[in-house]
């Protein structure tokens, strides 16, 4: 969703009476809400085609642009009617959109967000594949933290990546302490709470301020993220989210090309990307067991939280 909002500037930019409708399942709904160029946002709720086909026809736009790779949306486009349907080339149900994109976006020739951008073409739009979200903190709740400044390590990807394991983010927390004497906050949902705890008495043991920020909404992640000192993740919402938010942020990404930080790396002036250092494997990006973000070493974070800590 992040990577999808520049889109809806694109578009103001090219028509600022156009108004912008955003379909957003409810646990999404609070980034949209941050972004002043969406006009409503129409929460869907999972059901499938008859309850697709009802929110086009509630909306009744006159084009749609299909971002999600589920052909449910593309079929449910077609049956309520709408006159021009964006659509990504390459599908079996392709023939169900009436304007399709042909990139293959497997060879990350570009970040996704340019990609979602360039799709606007196919509606007359000349997008900058550089916009940024513009999000408006000022609505973001208040949350307390028990002390500030403060560095977020988001440990945890949901499995969309691989990611370092306990032993290495404290290791990582003992660094970040040495180096800038500022406590550490780990955030995640629910279903990471156990390695959260056990990540969390790690840390502990080794004298480091320590803790556990639960993941309740988004609204609430976001709030966290923006008052940040530094963010560290994995590739994952949590990080494009605290990018976007211009909060100093730090990305972990494996050599995989459908993995890698050239299509998903977190965007912004305020962001770097570290990949795997070594060479990939002759089966990346198709490894089943891959661990090559392991071999980002922690002199290479701390580096790069300096250069952002500086700025």
């Amino acid at each position: 969703m992040v990577l999808t909002l520049p889109m809806a500037q694109a578009i103001k930019l090219a028509d600022p009476e156009c108004r912008v409708v955003f379909m957003s399942q409810p646990y999404t709904t609070p980034i949209v809400k941050l972004s002043r160029f969406v006009d409503e946002i129409v929460e869907y709720d999972g059901s499938y085609y008859w309850g697709l086909i009802k929110a086009f026809r509630r909306i009744r736009p006159d084009a749609v642009v299909l971002l999600s790779p589920k052909a449910r949306y593309a079929i449910a486009s077609f049956f309520a009617g709408i006159p021009i349907r964006v659509g990504k080339g390459y599908r079996w149900y392709s023939f169900f959109t009436n304007r399709n994109v042909f990139e293959h976006r497997r060879t990350a020739e570009r970040n996704e967000a340019a990609y979602n951008l360039r799709m606007l073409a196919s509606l007359g739009i000349d997008a900058d594949e550089e916009l940024l979200p513009q999000l408006d903190l000022s609505i973001l709740p208040t949350v307390s933290i028990p002390t500030q400044p403060y560095i977020v390590l988001h440990t945890q990807t949901g499995g969309s990546a691989p990611i370092w394991d306990a032993d290495k983010w404290s290791e990582l927390g003992s660094a970040l302490n040495q180096t800038f004497g500022f406590p550490v906050v780990l955030t995640g949902t629910a279903f990471e709470s156990e390695f959260l705890f056990t990540l969390c008495e790690r840390m502990k043991h080794s004298r480091l301020d320590v803790h556990i920020q639960p993941q309740s909404d988004l609204a609430t992640l976001c709030s966290v993220l923006s008052k940040a000192a530094l963010v560290i993740a994995g590739s994952t919402g949590p990080g494009h989210i605290a990018a976007a938010l211009g909060t100093p942020t730090i990305g972990l990404f494996p050599r995989a090309t459908a993995l890698s930080k050239e299509r998903w790396g977190f965007r912004g002036k305020r962001a770097i990307n570290l990949d795997a250092t070594v060479a990939p494997r002759p089966e990346c990006p198709q490894c089943k067991n891959c661990n090559c973000v392991s071999s980002i070493t922690i002199g290479q974070v701390i580096d790069a939280a300096r250069t952002l800590m500086n700025q």
